[in-house]
């Protein structure tokens, strides 16, 4: 399946979608494979647009361990004065958050024990 516009692009969303909420979800299910050859084109394209491979640059370029502290801080709705205990000063945590400074093993170490995650993640 080769899509070349955006309303390909929607049509295969499109049955990819159906295909999912209407089929057995079964490993012996032959849709299965449909559904894979479908969403690798998807992805296929996605891959190829403009928006994504830059997306892609930008994310390349992000460091892990600030990325992992700043969906922490997002998804517990969390200011810089809530990780004292954890990292230290709203100010050394800005100075994190914005690439100055990083996160020590001790930061990485507190920071996975309170939120419960395991430290590869800011690796």
């Amino acid at each position: 399946m080769d899509i070349k516009t955006k309303e390909d692009y929607e049509r295969a969303l499109d049955l990819v979608e159906y295909l999912m909420t209407t089929s057995e979800d079964t490993a012996e299910n032959p849709i299965l494979h449909l559904i894979n050859f479908v969403a690798a084109s998807i992805e296929k394209y996605e891959d190829s647009l403009e928006d994504m491979i830059e997306f892609e640059k930008d994310t390349d370029a992000l460091d892990p361990a600030v990325s992992t502290l700043r969906v922490i801080m997002d998804q517990n709705n969390l200011a810089y004065a809530d990780l004292k205990e954890e990292i230290g000063s709203k100010s050394l945590i800005s100075q994190i958050i914005n690439g100055n400074r990083s996160l020590t093993k001790n930061h990485i170490r507190k920071l996975s024990d309170r939120f419960h995650v395991s430290p590869e993640l800011f690796f």
